[in-house]
């Protein structure tokens, strides 16, 4: 099973610009902590309630030799939502990146905003 392109919403590549501006940290680098900060959340995102309008984010580039990794945590996630990652992987995953640019925009305001996230999480 492989990811295809994800593109994120328009807020969210707004999102990811502030964060970027504010912190230094690049696209990829946030998707990843707003996937992983979504994927901890309970419920089940949306995917209809975000456009995908935005900017387009690579898997290799995301992930980069990471993606494995990442590819388990999701479809963990997706079992556990009771939900088939044949049809849903894609969506699910996009869904969860932009419902976690939101969370994660409302929590870090600079760079050292991280280190607190990583021992909440811990």
């Amino acid at each position: 099973m492989k990811w295809d392109s994800i593109r994120v919403s328009t807020r969210t590549t707004r999102l990811f610009g502030a964060m970027r501006a504010s912190t230094g940290m690049t696209s990829d680098v946030l998707a990843r902590f707003s996937l992983c900060l979504s994927l901890g959340q309970r419920g089940t995102p949306n995917p209809d309630e975000y456009n995908e309008d935005g900017s387009t984010l690579a898997p290799s580039e995301m992930f980069g030799g990471d993606e494995q990794i990442y590819m388990a945590l999701v479809l963990d996630r997706l079992r556990e939502d009771g939900l088939d990652p044949k049809d849903h992987l894609g969506r699910m995953t996009r869904a969860h990146i932009n419902r976690g640019a939101i969370g994660l925009r409302q929590r870090v305001g600079r760079a050292s905003d991280f280190e607190r996230l990583a021992r909440e999480a811990a």
